[in-house]
């Protein structure tokens, strides 16, 4: 994962009640969801040390960068 100054992944609760992963990339007002859902913050902390997590990140990345 290369995260550029003032991008992030972030832990946050979603509107179901559910936690998930946030990307906040430059140039985009609304971070991207990543999609997964989990019960609490500490499992979704636990995903983002994952390959699973960082290949998601990484392809996010790719597609949604602005140069």
């Amino acid at each position: 994962m290369n995260l550029n100054p003032g991008e992030e992944v972030t832990v946050a609760k979603l509107p179901s009640g559910k936690w998930g992963a946030l990307l906040r990339l430059n140039g985009y007002d609304e971070p991207f969801n990543l999609g997964r859902e989990f019960k609490t913050e500490e499992m979704t902390e636990g995903w983002l040390d994952t390959t699973e997590a960082n290949n998601l990140i990484d392809q996010y990345i790719t597609k949604y960068r602005k140069a």
